[in-house]
């Protein structure tokens, strides 16, 4: 009876000390404390402002589906030559558009200052990259929802504005968390809408180059803070050229957001 009371004893002796121990000093606590839930993300980087700042190690950019998240400031190196699609390439990192040979699908000098024949030639080519030159500076935007003349706004987080800077270089613009909307408006008689404000070139009949910008709603001001895209704020401006340049698909080859689109702002 004595041997088997020290027995019970010597059992419990270890269960009793470990009851009284600092939860630091457990096996278990101490393994939580270096683990972290798959239900916690961790902190992802975000540059608010700059132009060429490397987020190579950044694994929330996802080159699979590049365009979930907000556009990059990153630029790509530039090609040689002076069309639309060379000017633009630069501008196309982490996007759709990255790695796939471009095209001018418009040109309104070409093809009409008209709202109707600029969707008659721009439908159903999916993400898209609008260039224009305003007082001889190059502006313009990245719509990857592209336009079907199916009405309503065709939101992205991924959108970005874009101008030339004075001095060389690009200087983007990405949505901002309050907007979203890449295109405004996707009606078969309207023009070019960023956001409802951002870049407007309404390709009406009353004033076919008329654009207008108004910053800081639905696409950030940037670095330089501007109130607008165009070159001299509260200008009465015109376009003179306008350029859109899509991507070269197949024959048969799946055309990302060629038509209706959902409503959740990725891609």
């Amino acid at each position: 009876m004595r041997s088997i009371l020290c027995i019970s004893a010597t059992l419990a002796l270890p269960l009793c000390v470990s009851s009284f121990m600092p939860s630091s000093f457990h096996p278990s606590a101490q393994r939580t404390l270096h683990e972290v839930p798959s239900t916690i993300r961790l902190p992802t980087k975000q540059y608010i402002w700059g132009n060429r700042k490397s987020i190579q190690d950044d694994n929330s950019y996802n080159l699979d589906y590049p365009e979930s998240k907000q556009a990059t400031y990153e630029l790509l190196p530039g090609e040689f030559g002076f069309g639309p699609e060379t000017i633009v390439r630069p501008l196309l990192k982490q996007t759709q558009l990255q790695n796939r040979k471009l095209k001018v699908v418009y040109d309104a000098k070409k093809d009409g200052w008209d709202a109707q024949k600029f969707h008659q030639k721009v439908d159903g080519k999916g993400a898209s990259v609008v260039l224009l030159k305003v007082r001889g500076q190059w502006i313009g935007g990245y719509n990857p929802r592209g336009w079907a003349s199916l009405a309503g706004s065709r939101p992205s987080v991924a959108s970005f504005l874009f101008y030339k800077k004075l001095f060389g270089g690009w200087q983007k613009l990405r949505v901002n968390r309050t907007g979203g909307m890449a295109i405004g408006r996707d009606e078969f008689d309207t023009g070019i809408y960023f956001g409802s404000d951002a870049l407007i070139i309404p390709l009406n009949k009353q004033r076919p180059r008329s654009v207008t910008s108004r910053l800081g709603y639905f696409f950030e001001n940037g670095p330089e803070n501007k109130a607008t895209l165009l070159p001299i704020k509260g200008a009465d401006t015109n376009v003179d050229e306008l350029y859109v340049v899509s991507g070269v698909y197949a024959k048969g080859e799946d055309i990302p957001n060629s038509g209706g689109v959902t409503d959740l702002g990725f891609y």
